[in-house]
């Protein structure tokens, strides 16, 4: 099973697991909304980061998952786009 031991498969669901939260959030709050009005308000309003922030919450569940099964390179693969969802927040947050 150390097969899914890759930085790879961890940064691919380190990256589809906040999206997938996002939406989540979007249908659930805000389904009558389209998505790009959606961006645009909450980005006017400024709290669109602090939702993409939130986002990454559910990132935990699969690096203490990883953790919890030895797979330290996936574990690596989640850090790693937690980063990069770091970064993308600050640029969405001074654009």
């Amino acid at each position: 099973m150390k097969k899914f031991d890759k930085v790879w498969i961890g940064a691919i669901l380190g990256i589809v697991v906040p999206l997938i939260a996002f939406v989540i959030f979007y249908f659930v709050r805000y389904s009558d909304l389209s998505l790009g009005e959606f961006l645009k308000v909450y980005k006017n309003l400024g709290i669109l980061t602090h939702i993409l922030s939130l986002s990454v919450l559910p990132d935990l569940l699969v690096f203490f998952g990883f953790i919890q099964m030895n797979y330290l390179k996936g574990a690596r693969g989640v850090l790693l786009a937690t980063f990069l969802f770091a970064f993308t927040v600050l640029i969405v947050r001074f654009v």
